[in-house]
């Protein structure tokens, strides 16, 4: 039941019934949910004990991320109470995720989910509107495609947040799949794309194509990774500017919108550096707006972190990127499904940092869930301890294959040899035998194990964490004078 409850809110906070059907948010559904995911968790069969909770570099990343954000704004209570259900579901999710099957149970929900947002949005361009998006779509956001729910009222916002499916589907349905699955993947492909293409986001298209290389060459061959470059410079590249609206960023100069992005990146980088604590979560457009006398969102999750939690809030920020990113990068798959896994969650992370220079997603609940999952599957990789049962038996088998003798050690050739036992010196009777036709390796043989060994942060990784903190506070100043 604890799985099913991380399940419900993956639905509820997609299709989000709340808000759209009046009874449902009487019912406070998404407290509910919370509640019984922290029941279950507690008294789940195989139990709960509170170091459970920590015990990988994602975990005290986010713990450090929680405490900063409370104790960084003058109102503790309130924003405790406005942020602890993100961690709560961070916790309950870690938990629920127990193994592979869970995970990509977890990651087929998910994408379901996607895709009824991308149905509800584009079928409201047909006449299926329960939400009642056509009025939104073709009145104030003119004609670019939204949906009538609080976050993805604007075209912006549904582009990115639909975006990552296409990465999904592929791992899920068409990467080494067999040829009738691949067939029945491509229409529903087109789904998610179409409404991507409707929504006239020239952020999101960028994101789109930036992540579409990078998913495509992760773990692939140095080969593959440059055949991928090659095409996404020459047709991607000349592709990417005949999508809607592209041809404006041309003009940045006379833009007033991205003029207004652009007042909003230096005002954010302004507060960096002036208030190591930043004005707090939540308070950023009403900052800019007592400096600017207009008001402005962020539009970007590093800018939003940046003005809002101070210098130490962006290198945590980071740094749960970093652990999730290293994760990724060094877990050895021991099999199909567990590749398919991270590679998802690769193209999941990737897509969500890129979207972020450019909207603003740094307290959404999919974040949270993804780091969940990526955490989950860190868990997974760790090396697993034998029980004690089994390390009994395996101590009892080498006794019984090791008897002490004073007369040597008899070794028995590999069967199929027709070889007479060799005699050698020793003080152990041992019995060597092997199957038929299998090769004996050397150590410098062996393959590199699968897993992970890395799960403590080190000098290292802190040091690796602030120059990523130092890059993206460059990046930040390229992207004002690039514009």
């Amino acid at each position: 039941m604890d799985f099913a409850s991380v399940i419900l809110f993956l639905n509820l906070y997609y299709i989000r019934p709340q808000e759209w059907i009046g009874f449902v948010s009487a019912l406070k559904p998404v407290q509910w949910s919370v509640a019984l995911a922290m029941f279950y968790m507690v008294f789940r069969k195989r139990g709960f004990h509170w170091r459970d909770l920590l015990q990988t570099p994602h975990d005290w990343m986010m713990l450090l991320y929680f405490v900063w954000i409370v104790v960084s704004n003058p109102a503790l209570i309130g924003t405790f109470r406005n942020s602890y259900s993100l961690f709560v579901f961070y916790i309950v999710t870690v938990q629920a995720l127990s193994n592979a099957r869970r995970i990509r149970t977890f990651l087929g929900w998910w994408t379901l989910m996607i895709l009824i947002v991308a149905g509800l949005a584009v079928g409201s361009e047909f006449g299926f509107d329960p939400t009642r998006s056509a009025d939104l779509t073709h009145g104030a956001m003119k004609h670019r495609l939204s949906l009538n729910m609080s976050i993805f009222n604007n075209p912006n916002a549904l582009g990115h947040s639909v975006l990552p499916v296409a990465f999904m589907l592929y791992f899920l349905f068409f990467w080494k799949r067999p040829v009738f699955m691949k067939i029945a993947t491509i229409p529903v492909l087109l789904l998610p794309l179409y409404c991507v293409y409707l929504t006239a986001s020239k952020g999101a298209y960028i994101a789109g194509f930036i992540s579409v290389i990078a998913a495509l060459s992760f773990g692939r061959p140095k080969v593959v990774q440059i055949l991928v470059l090659v095409v996404a410079i020459t047709i991607g590249w000349t592709a990417l500017w005949t999508l809607p609206r592209m041809g404006e960023l041309e003009r940045t100069q006379t833009n007033q919108a991205i003029r207004g992005r652009v007042s909003v990146f230096r005002f954010g980088l302004e507060t960096l550096k002036s208030d190591i604590n930043g004005v707090g979560k939540g308070s950023f457009i009403g900052a800019f707006s007592r400096a600017h006398r207009f008001a402005k969102a962020a539009h970007s999750s590093y800018v939003a972190i940046g003005a809002e939690l101070g210098v130490p809030g962006l290198i945590l920020f980071i740094g749960v990127l970093y652990t999730c990113l290293r994760t990724l990068w060094q877990a050895k798959t021991r099999d199909a499904d567990e590749e398919r896994i991270r590679r998802i969650l690769f193209a999941m992370l990737f897509s969500y940092a890129v979207s972020s220079w450019m909207v603003d997603f740094a307290y959404r609940g999919s974040l949270f869930l993804l780091i969940a999952a990526i955490a989950a599957f860190h868990r997974l990789m760790l090396p697993q301890e034998k029980p004690a049962t089994e390390q009994a038996n395996e101590a009892e088998e080498a006794q019984l294959l090791s008897v002490p003798s004073g007369f040597g050690a008899l070794q028995l050739a590999p069967a199929g040899q027709g070889s007479l036992p060799l005699l050698a010196q020793s003080d152990t009777l041992t019995l060597a035998a092997t199957m038929p036709l299998t090769a004996q390796t050397t150590p410098a043989e062996e393959p590199v194990p699968a897993g992970l060994q890395w799960n403590r942060i080190r000098w290292l990784d802190l040091a690796l964490i602030g120059i990523g903190t130092y890059l993206t506070v460059r990046c930040w100043v390229y992207i004002m004078g690039a514009v």
